[in-house]
C-alpha cells in the first residue's frame, strides 16, 4: 500500500525544507490537531496608494543606503528622490519577490491567498489603524479570496484593524462591506468570534452607532498603553510577551512580530541607519541585538516569541506581518533634524515583513518558518495509508486510484498592473502561466511508481526542459541533489540524475500524453529504490523560468507550490 499526503484544508501536511535545511514538522513532532486554535495575519493595502505616494526615482531604502549613504545625512538631499525635501514620500525598506508592488494589484492576492491558506493563516487583520480603509484594494483582496474559497479550499478571512477616528473608520468599514445593502459584501470573507463579525477597535466610539450590535469588537491595544481587556496587540514592545484577556476572564491572545521599535524615539529608521540602539531586529535574541550578517535569515527574535507563546495555550495568535513594505520619510521633531525618521521599516533587519523578498537574501525563509510553527501551534492531520498497489497501463486504470492532491486553478493568470513605483510608471508583466495543474495522483507497483498530472485545460506541446517538469527527491535526505531533489523527468518522458553540480541524461520513460492528462512510468530500480519500504517526496512544475526554488512562488505553476513537496510511503 501506500500512502500521499493531500493537501488538507489548511495545507498542513504538506512536506518541505527551507534553504536553511530547517525541515516541516509533521505529525509526529506536533500531535494531532488542536481545538480552538486560530492564526490571525497583520495584512498591508496601503502600497501605491495616493495616501502613501511612493517617493519618485529612488524608492528602495536598502538600495539607497548601500549606493549613497550620504543621502541619510542631509533630509533634503535631491539624492532621495522627488521631493526630496518633503516630509511624507514613501519608501520601501526592500523588494518583494512580486516586486514593488501596487495594493490594488489582483495578481499579487492571489499569489498570497494561496501561500496563507497552505500556511494555515485563518483571518487577515486589515491595517485600518491610521483611519484609511483602502476601499478599492480590500475588494480586490476579497475577490481574490473568493475565487480561492470557490475552489473548495479554506483561505484566510477578513478582521478590519481601526484605532485613529476608530468610530468612523468602523461606520465606513460597515458601509462598504458589512450591511444588508453594502456595495461589496463578501460575508463567505467574515471572520466571526462569539457569533458575530470581528473588528478591532475602540468600542466607546462605537456605542450609540448603527453597527455597535452587528460586531463583536475587540479593543486596538498599542504596546505603551496599559494593557485592556479585550485588548488585541498588534506588537509588543516587552519581552516575553503580555498574554491578553477577554471579558470572560480567559486568556485569548498572544502577539508575535517580527521585529519592535521599542526606541520610539530612535525608530526603525534610526537603528538601521543610524546606529541608535534600543530596537529589536530580526536578528535580537536573548537580550541581544545579534548579527544580522550572519543571524538575519534565522528569525531568531520572532522565535523567540513564537516559543514563549506556543506555552500559552491561547485560542489566538496575532503575527506581525506580512507585508507592510513601506514607511513615510519624516522630519525628526527632536534631536538630528538632517536624519530622517522613518518609524516602522526601514531595511531587512529592522523590518517585519514575512512576504519573500528578494533583498539580502530573505528569500522565504520567514514563510517557511511562520508554516512550521503555525503546524506546532494548531497540530496536523495524521497519515492514512490509501490504495493498494496496482499496474497502470491506461487512463482508465486511474479510476481506481482514490487519493489525489487537488492543486489550485486558475494561478496562472497572466498578470499586467503598474508598480507603485510614481516615476517613471512600471508596470508589471508575467505572462508565464501556462499549463495549469489540477489533479495529481500517484500509483505503485512492485516494479514501478506512476505519476499522473491533469491540467485545468488540454497541456501545450512539449517545448524543453521547463515543460510539465516532475521533480523526485527519492532519499528524503535535502542535502543531496538538487535543493533535495535526486531526479527530475524533464519533456514527459527523459529521466536526469543531479550528479556533481549538473542534470544528467538517465534514459528515456514510458509516458502517455492526452488533452489535458499526462502519466509517466518510472521502474524503481533505474531511481534505486527497493519493492518494500519506500519513501520519496514529489512535486511539478511548468515554464519554471531559472534554477531558483524562489521560481516557483512567481512563474508558471508549481503542484504543490513554492517549497512544499507531496509525501509518497510505502512499508
Amino acid at each position: 500500500m501506500f500512502v500521499l499526503i493531500p493537501r488538507s484544508s489548511d495545507g498542513q501536511v504538506l512536506s518541505g525544507v527551507d534553504e536553511l535545511g530547517r525541515i516541516l514538522p509533521q505529525y509526529e513532532e506536533t500531535g494531532a490537531k488542536k481545538a480552538n486554535r486560530h492564526v490571525g495575519l497583520f495584512y498591508f493595502l496601503w502600497q501605491g496608494d495616493k495616501s502613501s505616494p511612493t517617493s519618485e526615482r529612488h524608492w528602495d531604502l536598502s538600495e539607497l543606503y548601500a549606493k549613497t549613504p550620504a543621502v541619510f545625512k542631509d533630509f533634503d538631499h535631491p539624492g532621495w528622490g522627488g521631493g526630496a525635501g518633503q516630509p511624507g514620500k514613501y519608501y520601501f525598506w526592500g523588494e518583494s519577490i512580486y516586486g514593488y508592488y501596487r495594493g490594488d494589484d489582483y495578481w499579487v492576492h492571489l499569489k498570497n491567498m494561496q501561500l496563507l491558506t497552505d500556511a494555515g493563516v485563518d483571518f487577515l487583520v486589515i491595517d485600518a489603524t491610521n483611519r484609511l480603509t483602502y476601499p478599492k484594494q480590500s475588494v480586490v483582496l476579497m475577490e481574490a479570496i473568493e475565487t480561492v474559497r470557490k475552489q473548495g479550499k479554506q483561505p484566510p478571512q477578513i478582521v478590519f484593524y481601526t484605532n485613529t477616528a476608530s468610530g468612523e473608520a468602523m461606520e465606513e468599514i460597515y458601509n462598504n462591506y458589512y450591511k444588508d445593502n453594502a456595495p461589496h459584501r463578501y460575508p463567505n470573507c467574515w471572520f466571526h468570534l462569539e457569533g458575530k463579525p470581528l473588528i478591532i477597535g475602540l468600542s466607546r466610539e462605537a456605542a450609540g452607532r448603527d453597527y455597535a450590535d452587528f460586531f463583536t469588537i475587540r479593543e486596538s491595544q498599542w504596546p505603551n498603553e496599559p494593557q485592556k481587556i479585550n485588548g488585541w496587540p498588534w506588537i509588543e514592545f516587552q519581552r516575553p510577551q503580555k498574554v491578553y484577556y477577554n471579558h470572560k476572564g480567559e486568556k485569548e491572545i498572544v502577539n508575535v512580530s517580527t521585529a519592535q521599535h521599542p526606541n520610539l524615539e530612535a525608530s526603525m529608521g534610526g537603528s538601521a541607519f543610524y546606529e541608535q540602539a534600543g530596537n529589536w531586529g530580526r536578528s535580537y535574541r536573548n537580550s541581544s541585538p545579534g548579527n544580522p550578517t550572519t543571524d538575519l535569515w534565522h528569525g531568531y527574535n520572532v522565535q523567540e516569541q513564537w516559543n514563549f507563546a506556543l506555552q500559552q495555550d491561547v485560542p489566538f495568535i496575532f503575527i506581525t506581518g506580512w507585508n507592510e513594505w513601506i514607511a513615510g520619510k519624516w522630519r525628526r521633531s527632536t534631536g538630528d533634524k538632517n536624519q530622517a525618521l522613518f518609524v516602522d521599516q526601514a531595511n531587512a533587519e529592522y523590518s517585519r515583513d514575512i512576504e519573500p523578498s528578494l533583498t539580502d537574501g530573505l528569500k522565504d525563509h520567514y514563510y517557511m518558518q511562520m508554516v512550521g510553527n503555525i503546524r506546532h501551534y494548531k497540530g496536523t492531520d495524521t497519515v492514512s495509508p490509501l490504495g493498494i498497489r496496482r499496474v497502470i497501463s491506461q487512463w482508465s486504470d486511474w479510476k481506481e486510484v482514490t487519493a489525489a492532491y487537488t492543486d489550485y486553478v486558475g494561478d496562472v493568470l497572466h498578470r499586467r498592473h503598474p508598480g507603485a513605483q510614481s516615476d517613471p510608471e512600471i508596470t508589471y508583466i508575467n505572462e508565464t502561466g501556462r499549463n495549469d495543474f489540477e489533479t495529481l495522483k500517484v500509483a505503485a507497483s512492485d516494479e514501478a511508481l506512476y505519476f499522473y498530472a491533469q491540467t485545468a485545460a488540454d497541456i501545450t506541446p512539449t517545448s524543453g526542459d521547463n515543460w510539465m517538469t516532475l521533480w523526485l527527491n527519492v532519499d528524503q535526505s535535502y542535502q543531496s541533489g538538487w535543493y533535495g531533489y535526486d531526479f527530475r523527468v524533464v519533456n514527459g518522458n527523459e529521466l536526469q540524475r543531479y550528479v556533481n553540480g549538473f542534470w544528467r541524461h538517465i534514459g528515456a520513460l514510458n509516458h502517455q500524453l492526452s488533452g489535458n492528462q499526462l502519466m509517466i512510468t518510472v521502474p524503481l530500480t533505474v531511481l534505486g529504490l527497493p519493492t518494500q519500504r519506500i519513501n520519496l517526496e514529489f512535486k511539478w512544475s511548468d515554464n519554471m523560468q531559472k534554477a531558483d526554488p524562489l521560481d516557483w512562488y512567481v512563474n508558471g505553476d508549481a503542484a504543490p507550490g513554492g517549497r512544499f513537496n507531496l509525501l509518497i510511503s510505502y512499508p
